[in-house]
């Protein structure tokens, strides 16, 4: 009888049985260090989560059906999971990739879209017309459960800055940012030096602005590297457009079918938008030129979504943002950006 597969099969059994044991190892030890941290930021009483997986070698780390709890009727946060990895934390780098999975909001976060929406779309209250802005009217009764995604990659020997944020909306929208900064010189060293004595400069508020403001002036002496933002729609706009067809379009009985008048009466509202956007922006610079045709189509449902990306040819401070007091200046600095608009 030949025994390679018995063999194969015990040491494949060995293998998962060692990396089991070790996950499961790795997850107390995990959970122990998170409940720490739970106590010494006195979270105890809002904090609460089920269960804490972790890999055997500590490359990555899941937290489960975590509740932050303050006291309200609901809780103000719920999520199915974080999931923790790419951690680096020494003297010369900090990096971490963080990506909350299926987070329900309290109502205020539907509160505040359903205003939004009255600005925009329609008014059922009032029952009157408003400024055509379909971007804002999301139709929906409750925020769906979404996803978020946020990486910082702080490194001092290259003296930069990298972080993603990434956003999911189910039947709304999905966004993501990317952006890096650099000749930021011993950034990491300064945060981490900040983190560590904040118990002590929150009982100096002298001391902590002075900190707080040693911060800022660091970040403003930044360069820009790249910068990309983007935006892509997952049902929102569709919804805002028929609502505002629905609700803002005057029927003429005698002129035929309501849905072609409906077509007719959205495209005519969005070809206005685009005429008032080209006078308000006027000559735009290189890379932007088709800003507002681009809206135009986005908001018809024409395109799923827009891109914006920067990409300096040349040097480009934090600080420069902040000296934007003429149009010289600002077409200046738009062309050191070079910027590039296109649709998704």
């Amino acid at each position: 009888m030949n025994k390679l597969p018995l063999i194969a099969g015990g040491a494949l059994a060995a293998c998962l049985a060692g990396y089991f044991g070790l996950s499961s190892y790795s997850s107390a030890q995990a959970e122990k260090r998170l409940e720490d941290w739970v106590y010494e930021h006195q979270l105890d009483d809002k904090l609460s989560w089920s269960k804490v997986s972790a890999s055997p070698f500590g490359s990555s780390l899941s937290i489960h059906d975590i509740t932050f709890d303050v006291g309200g009727k609901e809780p103000l946060l719920r999520a199915a999971e974080l999931h923790i990895s790419e951690v680096i934390s020494d003297e010369q780098r900090s990096r971490m990739r963080l990506r909350l999975q299926g987070i329900e909001a309290d109502q205020q976060a539907m509160g505040g879209l359903r205003q939004l929406g009255q600005m925009g779309g329609f008014n059922r209250q009032l029952n009157q017309a408003t400024r055509f802005a379909p971007a804002v009217n999301t139709g929906l009764r409750e925020m769906p459960a979404f996803n978020l995604a946020l990486f910082v990659d702080i490194d001092d020997d290259d003296s930069s800055l990298v972080t993603e944020l990434e956003l999911e909306l189910p039947e709304l929208f999905s966004t993501r940012l990317h952006y890096q900064l650099n000749g930021l010189r011993n950034l990491n060293r300064e945060l981490q030096r900040f983190t560590d004595n904040l118990a002590d400069l929150q009982e100096n508020p002298l001391l902590l602005v002075q900190e707080t403001e040693d911060l800022a002036l660091a970040m403003q002496r930044a360069e820009l590297g790249s910068l990309q933002v983007s935006l892509r729609d997952l049902g929102m706009l569709k919804r805002s457009a028929a609502l505002y067809q629905r609700y803002n379009t005057p029927l003429d009985p005698t002129a035929g079918s309501a849905d072609k008048q409906r077509e007719k009466h959205l495209r005519q509202q969005v070809a206005e938008q685009q005429r008032e956007c080209s006078e308000e922006l006027g000559r735009l610079p290189r890379g932007l030129e088709d800003t507002c045709e681009l809206l135009g189509q986005l908001a018809l449902g024409e395109i799923r979504g827009l891109s914006l990306s920067l990409e300096p040819e040349e040097r480009v401070r934090l600080s420069d943002l902040e000296r934007l007091d003429s149009p010289a200046r600002i077409n200046r600095l738009l062309d050191r950006l070079n910027p590039q608009l296109e649709s998704l």
